[in-house]
């Protein structure tokens, strides 16, 4: 909202200007203007994006000329562009020389679940390898996950590679930076990967040269301060990966800073979630993060050398297609393709939390599809968000859903940040994904499918228990709220894009 704010001030503020400075020649530049904005405004509509996507930035460079057409100029582009581009889609490229298939596993797959074999076939055709012998284990809160993960490091032999949207300088952070500087030490590689917006006000100006003093590297992705197009937001590493010695795996919602811990309370209980994978879908992380180290460093990986054999043989253990998305698969996104199959695909029930409800019209259409198909949709958000305008626009989205007969909970005790979705008892995702524009089409986000799973059921279990300390959303009551907050949510909700 304050975006929205300052676009208006600004755009008041030059035509001002530029009738004072140019008198008689301000309305040929205004026209001019115009028309800059009527042809991209063409060629936005010409693009295959999401119909909502596009909608909402033809009504801001529509309502606002020049503060709208240089917004979209800066932020409203389908990805990153120019070098930083071409070095992340040779990185993609050279990573899909290292992949492995295993058709025995595909036809395994087909047999058991062949309700599902077209969403494995399709993260097969985007090069995400299906895996079996991956035992997995689920993390309810990021205190938890924590403990394990430094268990983890402590017991590290080769290397150790992290990366996360944000590491925060605290009481947690310490203990993970004093058990990396003691790996170093001993011999440890140890590659560190984050991102500069995600990071800019929570990690020390000093970090980088911190860790090189110890042999360890870090690397900012996508530096803020070199390119104003990147300045904002968008297209940042989202993404949540700890490898450790090509055996272990982490990811899920958690980043590595004080409040994901429950250290202090930001905004009441954090309430996140983590998994740890052990066995051969940990490959499938490990590519991902090297894919994002080359594609920033432009450096070229011997992937093979990273790749361990886990010696896991358990027919018990499901299916596991560890996959990733960024701006670079606009407009045929992993993420969205996933979560919107899950949801249309779902008989008995849904189940998703996430921090963020802001979704495009066909998604909101899957869940509204399957609840009045009599599927039990359920969907847990925070009850006070962390910014309130994205809470509106998440607000916004109830309506429809309570309508069809979906659930809608509010996470009490504090914040719910964790991002995970399963159905029927039988797959789901856990990662850094959310429910909107920004994970659907803006950033790099990585997430873990799992089919036939023993963890699905201890998922189940802790998103059952969140439920019972959460509120559920009345539709009645929701609809007697006050005129001026559903008009307001309203009004966020057609310029969602910006948030």
């Amino acid at each position: 909202m304050g975006l929205v704010v300052l676009a208006v001030l600004l755009q008041l503020t030059l035509v001002i200007l530029l009738s004072r400075l140019v008198r008689d020649g301000a309305v040929y530049i205004y026209a001019l203007v115009e028309i800059l904005a009527v042809i991209e405004i063409f060629s936005l509509v010409s693009q295959s994006r999401s119909r909502d996507y596009t909608i909402s930035w033809v009504l801001v460079i529509a309502f606002l000329p020049i503060t709208g057409y240089i917004l979209y100029l800066l932020w409203g582009r389908s990805g990153p562009r120019g070098a930083h581009r071409e070095a992340l889609n040779e990185a993609t490229e050279r990573s899909q020389e290292y992949l492995t298939w295993d058709e025995n596993i595909c036809q395994e797959f087909d047999a058991a679940y062949p309700q599902y074999s077209r969403i494995a076939e399709y993260l097969k055709r985007k090069d995400f390898p299906l895996y079996k012998n991956t035992k997995i284990d689920y993390f309810p809160l990021g205190e938890l996950h924590f403990a394990a993960m430094l268990e983890d490091i402590k017991k590290a032999k080769e290397f150790i590679f992290l990366e996360y949207f944000i590491i925060g300088d605290g009481e947690i952070w310490q203990k993970f930076e004093d058990a990396l500087i003691a790996k170093a030490k001993e011999g440890l590689e140890i590659k560190i990967l984050f991102d500069d917006m995600g990071c800019l006000t929570t990690l020390r100006d000093s970090f980088i040269t911190d860790m090189e003093a110890h042999g360890i590297r870090a690397v900012r992705f996508n530096p803020i301060h070199k390119y104003i197009s990147r300045l904002y937001i968008n297209y940042r590493n989202h993404q949540k990966i700890a490898v450790i010695d090509g055996q272990i795996g982490y990811t899920g919602g958690t980043n590595i800073s004080d409040e994901y811990a429950n250290v202090f309370p930001k905004h009441g209980h954090w309430k996140d979630s983590a998994i740890r994978l052990e066995g051969d879908a940990v490959w499938g992380l490990t590519m991902t993060f090297l894919t994002m180290w080359d594609g920033q460093t432009r450096e070229k990986s011997d992937f093979l050398n990273y790749k361990r054999s886990n010696g896991l043989d358990d027919p018990n253990l499901g299916f596991v297609q560890p996959f990733a998305d960024g701006p670079l698969n606009n407009p045929d996104n992993p993420a969205e393709f996933m979560y919107r199959n899950i949801i249309s695909r779902a008989q008995k029930y849904v189940y998703m939390s996430t921090p963020y409800l802001v979704i495009d019209s066909a998604m909101l259409e899957a869940l509204i599809g399957a609840a009045e198909s009599g599927v039990d949709v359920r969907v847990i958000t925070p009850k006070v968000g962390d910014y309130w305008s994205v809470h509106g626009v998440t607000r916004s989205n109830y309506r429809e859903l309570l309508r069809a007969g979906a659930k809608v909970y509010e996470y009490t005790p504090g914040y719910i940040h964790a991002k995970t979705i399963i159905s029927d008892d039988q797959h789901g995702i856990t990662g850094s994904i959310n429910m909107d524009y920004r994970s659907f089409n803006l950033n790099f986000e990585n997430g873990v499918w799992m089919c036939g799973t023993p963890v699905l059921a201890t998922i189940k279990e802790d998103f059952l228990q969140t439920i019972a300390i959460s509120e559920e959303i009345d539709y009645q009551e929701y609809m007697n709220r006050p005129f001026y907050v559903k008009a307001m949510e309203s009004f966020l909700r057609v310029f969602a894009v910006l948030f």
